[in-house]
């Protein structure tokens, strides 16, 4: 008997022991999964090889957009010719690909859950996101471009001119004194070039 109530007093010391130890784990996990930031559904995207630019949300659209979009562009000394069906308001973008026969290329989906580029003609290499910043370049809120470059060590700069044309509005974005990307903005047309990749294209549309 004796024997049995000092196995059962070791047993009950043992197994309160691991209790107490076992308790601040679980509470030390909890707080690291409410203090850990959520990770980001998206890759960074490099617009220089040292500065990494994070995607912002669908939400920050300058002006929602649904509409027919022509492409003509250049990479290298290649050239390129695409149609797109472009739907972009705070919620999501949609971008639709075709080639001038009308044959589907692709479509590439954004959101706040995450992005995707469905395509049997571009290589699995290609990451969305690239496609994704360009167009946000273009026709994201300046403010919310300005603050997002900033936290990558980037510059934007914007002017508005006025002609007997219309208006335009010129976007460039600086990595210290050199200048990266450059977008002019028409009522009729977006002309996209980056200088550091060495490639262009102009969107044709009613801006």
């Amino acid at each position: 008997m004796m024997k049995h109530n000092i196995l059962k007093r070791n047993l009950c010391g043992s197994l309160s022991k691991r209790i107490v130890f076992v308790y601040p784990l679980i509470f030390l996990s909890l707080v690291s999964c409410a203090t850990m930031q959520a990770p980001s559904p998206y890759s960074p995207v490099y617009i220089t090889d040292q500065a990494q630019y994070a995607l912002l949300p669908p939400s920050n659209i300058d002006i929602p957009l649904d509409m027919a979009q022509q492409l003509t562009g250049r990479y290298g000394k290649q050239e390129f010719l695409l149609e797109a069906w472009v739907k972009a308001d705070e919620g999501e973008l949609t971008i639709a690909l075709f080639n001038a026969m009308g044959a589907d290329m692709g479509q590439l989906s954004f959101n706040d859950r995450g992005i995707s580029l469905t395509s049997t003609v571009f290589p699995p290499a290609l990451k969305p996101e690239y496609m994704a910043a360009d167009f946000q370049f273009c026709f994201y809120r300046i403010d919310a471009l300005a603050s997002a470059l900033k936290d990558s060590g980037l510059t934007l700069v914007t002017a508005a001119n006025n002609n007997s044309g219309g208006s335009e509005e010129v976007r460039t974005i600086y990595f210290g004194k050199d200048r990266i990307i450059e977008i002019l903005k028409t009522r009729d047309a977006v002309q996209y070039t980056n200088f550091l990749r060495d490639y262009s294209y102009t969107l044709r549309g009613a801006f």
